[in-house]
Parts: C-alpha cells; sequence; structure tokens
C-alpha cells in the first residue's frame, strides 16, 4: 500500500450564476465545488445564495441536497444573518431524508451558534448539567 500526499487548495470564489452556470452543463463536481465557493468566497450576495441553496435542498442528487444544507450553514458563519424562519424551517423539514439529516442537523447548530451565540452557550451549558456523571 502507498501513501499519497494531497495538498489543499482554497476554492476561489463563486457566484450563485457560477452554480447555476455548472448545474446547467449536469456537472456535479463542478456544482458542488461552486456551491462551497459560493458559500464561503461569494460576493456578498448572501440572500440570493440563501435562495439558492433552499431551492436545492430538493435537487434530484442527494449529495447537492446534503451539501445545500452545510452551506446554508456555512452562510449563517460568514454572512451572520438569514432568513432564520423560512432557512429553520427548510431544515427541518429535510431531516426525514436520510441522506441530509446529518446535514440539516449540522446547520441547525450552526445557525443557533452564529446567529445566537448566547443562547448557544447556554444550551451547550445545560446540556453538561444534564447529562448524567457530569460534575462543572
Amino acid at each position: 500500500m502507498s501513501h499519497q500526499h494531497h495538498t489543499f487548495h482554497n476554492p476561489p470564489s463563486a457566484t450563485p450564476a457560477d452554480v447555476r452556470t455548472a448545474l446547467d452543463r449536469e456537472d456535479i463536481g463542478a456544482v458542488l465545488n461552486a456551491m462551497v465557493e459560493c458559500a464561503l468566497y461569494g460576493d456578498g450576495d448572501w440572500k440570493g445564495s440563501q435562495d439558492l441553496y433552499l431551492a436545492l435542498l430538493d435537487h434530484n442528487d442527494h449529495q447537492v441536497q446534503a451539501l445545500a444544507a452545510t452551506c446554508l450553514g456555512h452562510l449563517a458563519r460568514v454572512y451572520g444573518r438569514l432568513d432564520e424562519g423560512r432557512v429553520v424551517a427548510a431544515l427541518r423539514e429535510r431531516r426525514v431524508r436520510p441522506h441530509v439529516r446529518g446535514t440539516a442537523t449540522d446547520a441547525l447548530e450552526d445557525i443557533e451558534l452564529f446567529l445566537h451565540p448566547q443562547r448557544a452557550r447556554w444550551r451547550g451549558r445545560l446540556w453538561r448539567l444534564a447529562r448524567p456523571g457530569t460534575w462543572f
């Protein structure tokens, strides 16, 4: 068995239009890359990105659906705001899908952490107190 070295590269910036272009080409690899690039290094149009990811929660490819949930959590971290009611409702609704359940739950936790840090901190403290065997 040989060892292979991988090199990390920061993804370039992308826009919702770049994601749509990749979708039109039906190149799932390019779609996934553009989705991450748009969420992390987009053009500042958080609302356009949010609407795109909400629509992609219902894409026919499971990878795209799961990554759309993750990207909604990234938007909360990067921009510090979302249309929280719409996003939270959509993510909760999609948690019934096994391939989206984990990423939707993680995104919901990210949204709470980055949009409501004090509430998230208190929830963590209460969780530690409620767990048996925890003394701090």
